[in-house]
């Protein structure tokens, strides 16, 4: 009889230990966790400041928000907003963040900058924004930029500027700019009387021959032949031989063509041909 009794007491004892542990198991949230916590999912939290769960079991705050008084608070400073990416979250001013304008990810295209929450063109004023298909985008003064005159990427030539947004020439009247080689600065020239830039830039005319009307016409007079001695010819004075003119009808030098001498039988030139002094024709 003693040891029922005592068998009676001791599991009135444990009784409220068992009613605890069964509400714990059962996700009570009154009896099984102390204060003023909640049990949500097993786990005993306070829903006031809770991240996990604020206000209620399973409301989670955002990254930039923090749980204050069971309501989710943002912690971004005045005018900023709460951004949540792959990356992590963060607070940022939608208002004037070019990679979050207007909204969180609204990104505004090159040149452009965010402004009051919409993306706008940012080159200043009287400037246009030139977006390369190599290179980095830019901003030009289409009205006097000789590299993008009257629009991006129309470069004016050599002895051009830019004026109001078309290209013109800084040569005076009649002449063109011709460009120099190995990256020089150009030059003008009368390409109507140039005989280096006949025609065209780097047009050059032959010996014996003088630019007229943009062509190069020979400078010997009707009847005459531009005799145009090989490289390294001297004369009897050991200067150099220089390009002249001649009849070839009659120089005994030069009978018939350039260079061809009478011989000392046969000195006369007669209409082109060598004649003994005794045998000239009629």
């Amino acid at each position: 009889m003693r040891t029922k009794r005592l068998l009676v007491f001791v599991l009135v004892l444990l009784a409220p230990v068992a009613f605890i542990v069964g509400a714990a198991c059962n996700g009570s949230t009154s009896t099984a966790c102390v204060g003023t916590q909640t049990s949500c999912n097993g786990t005993c939290v306070s829903l006031t400041n809770n991240p996990a769960n604020c206000g209620a079991c399973g409301t989670a705050c955002q990254g930039t928000e923090l749980c204050s008084q069971g309501a989710c608070v943002s912690v971004c400073g005045a005018g900023e907003q709460g951004c949540q990416t792959e990356a992590g979250a963060f607070c940022t001013n939608i208002q004037s963040d070019n990679a979050n304008c207007g909204a969180c990810g609204m990104t505004c295209a090159p040149l452009e900058k965010c402004i009051s929450g919409m993306c706008g063109a940012g080159c200043t004023t009287g400037q246009t924004a030139c977006v390369p298909d190599a290179g980095a985008p830019y901003c030009a003064s289409t009205k006097g930029d000789s590299t993008n005159c009257g629009g991006c990427g129309i470069t004016c030539a050599v002895l051009e500027v830019c004026t109001s947004g078309t290209c013109v020439s800084t040569c005076t009247s009649g002449q063109i700019g011709c460009p120099s080689g190995e990256g020089g600065a150009g030059y003008c020239a009368n390409t109507t009387t140039d005989n280096a830039n006949c025609g065209a830039c780097g047009t050059t005319c032959g010996v014996l021959q003088n630019c007229k009307s943009s062509s190069c016409e020979g400078t010997c007079i009707t009847g005459q032949t531009g005799c145009i001695p090989d490289a390294g010819t001297l004369q009897p004075d050991g200067a150099p031989a220089a390009p002249y003119c001649t009849y070839t009808g009659s120089d005994n030098a030069n009978c018939g063509a350039c260079f061809n001498t009478c011989p000392y039988n046969t000195p006369l030139c007669v209409s082109g041909d060598c004649y003994a002094l005794d045998a000239t024709p009629g």
